[in-house]
């Protein structure tokens, strides 16, 4: 990344002037006027004919989107029945920033949690009052959350208010089958019982209690598989498995090894975090991708015998289900296992969302992020945010109209150390950008969809650098409508004597 430090500066430059240049005010309304367009956040109501419709929504911990092909109950339930959105992402792809996220509807520069851990990270970096469920709470909905919450959540913390059912993970969080449980005020350690079945068992009895009482509900049912295992002891292990699921899967090959990024012979040209690694051993690749998948058909069953259960308490029908995962996993693309990167791998998720007004066996291919959850399901609700958001909400493409969309995403990790914060950048259709302020990378994902060429350096992109600098650096103080812009047009890449090229293919535009 040599070059790219001492060429940035003038680059921006370049760029900027260039960008002033085209901006125009015209008195006419913001969509006539060229450069950046803010997208309202905007509300939605409820599907016609539902008048207070529920939510469930099914998280799982450091499952990759292709997981999902191996989790047929859900696809048949969700996907079948509802919208997949193919392009979902987990902007910061860590536990606890990603949680804290879809706690709260904003970015991590907004809700003050950038790592698992540290000063700047865990449940002690959230304020429990910036929580979303109070928004559904004081508009007469009944509240729960069963499963993992925020990293560092034990059994003394604060129950954040807004949850009328408080069921959270508190100790062995990561064990599988020694665990804590707050119990909703009657604290309960498991033994033996396999942590799926319990969140299973306890979500659908929260479901029941709700549908029958006769008002409107919110239930977050959060798993914490396909995450690897560690004990009390604090060894690291496999996933394990339900008895009847432990026999699944020992032949399957990891989708990973058909990437060309598996393994890459040469990280040199990546950033600092990649280019450090070792080879990975496809063995270890093969043995944890078969326990993540077994682990995760208890979590396919849950699915199963949720909708089963909003049936049998007629409500399904009323009841908008959201099934999702923290942030994605790499299984040894450019070398690397897990997650805390922005690469693809670790960053796309599976989203998936069925109930009134979707209609069945869709899809839709919106740059959408965890981010957007909260709006999107006060939106789906007809409640509104109590604080300023930074997504967008995703109701109206999921009830089937047309949405303007923001065409540049904002995605970060963040430190222990320091301010707290890594790489930061951005994600466009065609560029994957980021910096730590030295350590920079640029991926073309037209060309280059594995991203395994770092183009940062090369001359024939100073100007798209620089206008992804430009982008990123707006970015990440960003909060609320300024998160969600569309900034038009890139430059192209320019060819070595100078001249704008296109890819193979493509019309001379790039977004």
């Amino acid at each position: 990344m040599r070059g790219w430090a001492q060429s940035i500066t003038a680059a921006l430059l370049v760029v900027l002037v260039a960008t002033l240049a085209t901006v125009t005010t015209t008195g006419g309304t913001d969509a006539d006027r060229v450069g950046p367009v803010s997208l309202a956040q905007g509300t939605q109501s409820p599907a016609p004919g539902v008048d207070r419709p529920n939510l469930v929504f099914v998280l799982t911990d450091d499952m990759r989107d292709d997981d999902l092909d191996h989790m047929p109950i859900t696809r048949r339930l969700l996907a079948d029945q509802g919208m997949e959105l193919t392009d979902a992402i987990s902007p910061h792809p860590l536990c606890c920033p990603a949680r804290a996220q879809l706690a709260t509807g904003q970015y991590a520069q907004n809700n003050g949690v950038q790592h698992n851990r540290g000063v700047h990270g865990g449940f002690e970096a959230l304020d429990p009052a910036q929580e979303a469920s109070t928004w559904w709470r004081d508009e007469g909905y009944r509240t729960a959350l069963v499963g993992k919450f925020l990293n560092g959540y034990g059994p003394h913390d604060v129950r954040p208010a807004g949850w009328s059912r408080w069921d959270a993970l508190t100790e062995g969080v990561y064990d599988y089958v020694n665990f804590s449980m707050t119990g909703d005020g009657r604290p309960e350690h498991h033994t033996g019982s396999h942590v799926t079945r319990v969140i299973e068992d306890h979500t659908n009895e929260a479901v029941r209690d709700f549908a029958r009482s006769g008002d409107p509900f919110v239930v977050y049912a959060w798993h914490l598989a396909p995450h690897y295992r560690i004990t009390p002891q604090g060894g690291r292990g496999l996933p394990p498995a339900m008895p009847q699921d432990e026999d699944l899967f020992v032949d399957q090959r990891p989708s990973s090894f058909d990437a060309p990024a598996f393994d890459e012979a040469d990280v040199s040209d990546q950033p600092a975090y990649l280019r450090r690694l070792s080879p990975v051993s496809r063995a270890a690749v093969r043995a944890e991708n078969t326990a993540r998948l077994q682990s995760l058909q208890a979590v396919d069953r849950a699915v199963g015998s949720l909708v089963a259960t909003l049936s049998q308490e007629g409500v399904l029908d009323e009841t908008y289900v959201v099934f999702s995962s923290d942030n994605g996993y790499s299984l040894g693309e450019h070398r690397f296992v897990g997650k805390d990167v922005l690469t693809d791998e670790a960053l796309q998720v599976p989203l998936l969302v069925r109930g009134p007004g979707i209609a069945a066996g869709t899809t839709s291919d919106l740059p959408v992020t965890l981010v957007d959850l909260p709006a999107t399901f006060a939106g789906l609700t007809g409640v509104t945010p109590q604080w300023q958001v930074d997504g967008t909400s995703l109701a109206p493409t999921l009830l089937g109209d047309e949405q303007a969309f923001r065409d540049t995403t904002l995605i970060q990790t963040g430190r222990t150390l320091g301010d707290g914060w890594s790489h930061r950048g951005v994600r466009t259709e065609r560029y994957l950008y980021g910096t730590d302020g030295v350590d920079a990378f640029l991926y073309d994902r037209l060309l280059d969809p594995d991203e395994m060429v770092n183009r940062v350096d090369d001359p024939a992109y100073a100007a798209v650098v620089a206008a992804l600098e430009l982008r990123r650096r707006e970015l990440v103080t960003c909060a609320g409508w300024t998160c969600n812009q569309q900034f038009g047009p890139l430059p192209e890449p320019a060819d070595p004597d100078g001249v704008r090229r296109a890819g193979p293919g493509e019309v001379p535009r790039v977004r």
